[in-house]
């Protein structure tokens, strides 16, 4: 807030000097082409009249456009994999991956377990779905009581403020719209093994409080700033960044982050992550329709994790190749190691069916110097 203040003050600087100290009057006779202050609106000199050109806020507004458009990073390059690898972890959608101790905790959509939680002492380990089945636990057995079902898609889980946080996406009761009842809601939790207990109310229902907010992802910056970036229905701006302070707690209104402008970006953006390569912050997010190989993943570059952020026109990241179909749900972690690393999910190509089917791949991750796997 205190970066958008500076510009706010800089916008009025420009506009005082813009309007000259002339005062006018809309419509009242006027014998130069200079900017003229009528109060609430800049004014410009037209045949002789003052006419109101845009509201001192509009003024405002474009010069901070401006401010904002100067600082968008380039939209740089990425490395397509020739092949997405072999998953590693079935039976896995929406991975989210926490690391702590030596161990890696990989959080998933509901499968078995409301929120399935497994723990690995190898993070390049590969299990079986039984391993998978008899190693998980629940990390939220206690179902919000705000959510309508027991569904509960793309947990997100880190440390804030000494706390274990959990973000999640669920269905809500007595929705406005019930084509659009996505909220996200909070837990808590002492370990991050859980129990995680859910707030008694969601989080975000979108930004009118009814087209929908879902898949969460809790982002922490170098310094230690929280966010949390989630993807919001009722228009084609998807991808949003919600300021957090160190209780987890919203601090001011989401901001946008990355509009469907693409022709390949079908349906929908959601899926977001972040993570800062040493200039600029990386988002990745998903595009199109998570049931179908056409399911991809895209990556935009952002100047913060609140924005502005710069698309890439040529096409997505990661789409389907081989065996491997649909590749989506990205997020971004730091091993045990101390290397960087993703998990996303995919379908295998010849048998994509909503229940069941897709599972993780965790692979390391470079910028040397564009995005690729490796």
């Amino acid at each position: 807030m205190k970066s958008r203040s500076i510009v706010i003050g800089l916008a009025l600087a420009v506009l005082i000097s813009v309007t000259g100290c002339i005062p006018a009057k809309s419509g009242a006779r006027c014998r130069s082409t200079d900017w003229g202050d009528g109060g609430s609106h800049v004014l410009r000199c037209v045949n002789g009249r003052w006419r109101p050109v845009m509201t001192r806020q509009q003024a405002i507004d474009a010069v901070i456009a401006i401010a904002n458009a100067s600082k968008k990073p380039a939209p740089g390059q990425v490395v397509v994999p020739q092949s997405l690898g072999a998953a590693n972890l079935p039976n896995t959608a929406d991975p989210s991956v926490f690391v702590e101790g030596g161990l890696t905790y990989v959080y998933a959509t509901s499968t078995f377990r409301a929120v399935p939680v497994v723990v690995l002492d190898d993070v390049n380990a590969t299990l079986s779905s039984s391993q998978m089945f008899n190693r998980a636990v629940d990390a939220m057995p206690t179902k919000p009581a705000w959510a309508s079902t027991t569904e509960i898609w793309a947990p997100t889980v880190n440390k804030v403020g000494g706390r274990y946080v959990m973000f999640f996406a669920a269905h809500r009761s007595g929705a406005p719209d019930p084509n659009s009842d996505q909220c996200v809601g909070r837990a808590i939790a002492s370990s991050p093994r859980g129990p995680f207990e859910p707030d008694p109310a969601p989080m975000n229902c979108g930004n009118n409080g009814v087209s929908g907010a879902l898949d969460p992802s809790l982002y922490v910056d170098p310094s230690g700033n929280p966010s949390l970036l989630v993807a919001m229905g009722g228009s084609a701006t998807n991808i949003w960044s919600i300021p957090l302070n160190a209780n987890a707690d919203a601090t001011g209104p989401a901001v946008a982050l990355l509009t469907r402008s693409q022709p390949w970006q079908d349906w929908f953006l959601e899926n977001p992550a972040m993570i800062y390569d040493g200039s600029v912050y990386l988002l990745a997010y998903s595009a199109g329709r998570w049931d179908s190989g056409s399911y991809m993943t895209g990556i935009a570059r952002c100047s913060s994790p609140a924005g502005p952020c710069t698309d890439r026109a040529e096409g997505p990241w990661l789409a389907s190749i081989a065996d491997r179909a649909g590749p989506g749900g990205l997020e971004f972690f730091v091993g045990p190691d101390g290397a960087a690393r993703v998990a996303f999910h995919t379908y295998p190509a010849n048998d994509i069916a909503p229940i069941g089917k897709r599972a993780t791949h965790i692979q390391r991750f470079f910028t040397d110097p564009w995005p690729r796997l490796g």
